[in-house]
């Protein structure tokens, strides 16, 4: 698999680059005060609304606005819309890095050592020229987008 790999909070991470519409370097977005943690706020990307999303929120259970005031503007991976789905995701990142080939090879699954739900998210670990990242699954992001919205 290709994968498009990032960075949050220093940690690495990688997700299928064929689910990636395009990185989006200071995407302004605007808060949703009543929204569940997750969510960092809506954004306009191309006249169409993109719901923002931070990773840490679902892998962590901390909600990205107990640091502070949210950001104006921040770095954004937008996934191509799911089949079906009206609503577009985009993903607050640090830093995009390269494109990164993953193997099965390389691929072990990915269990965090709390076993909690949010963990789910991340679907394996590899370690790629003495790094190791962590593949996002998008799909249990969206469903967990889903149960928290609905």
């Amino acid at each position: 698999m290709e994968a498009l790999s990032f960075i949050i909070d220093g940690e690495f991470f990688a997700i299928d680059v064929s689910l990636v519409q395009t990185v989006v370097r200071k995407l302004p977005v605007t808060p949703v005060p009543t929204a569940p943690g997750e969510i960092v706020g809506i954004a306009n990307f191309k006249g169409r609304v993109i719901t923002v999303l931070c990773l840490n929120s679902f892998l962590e259970s901390t909600d990205y606005r107990s640091e502070g005031e949210a950001p104006k503007a921040v770095s954004t991976v937008i996934f191509k819309p799911m089949s079906g789905d009206d609503d577009q995701l985009g993903l607050v990142i640090d830093k995009a890095g390269d494109l990164i080939n993953v193997h099965d090879d390389d691929a072990m699954p990915y269990v965090h050592p709390s076993q909690s739900e949010g963990y789910s998210c991340i679907s394996s670990i590899a370690e790629i020229e003495g790094a190791l990242y962590r593949i996002v699954d998008l799909y249990q992001i969206t469903e967990k987008y889903k149960m928290e919205v609905l």
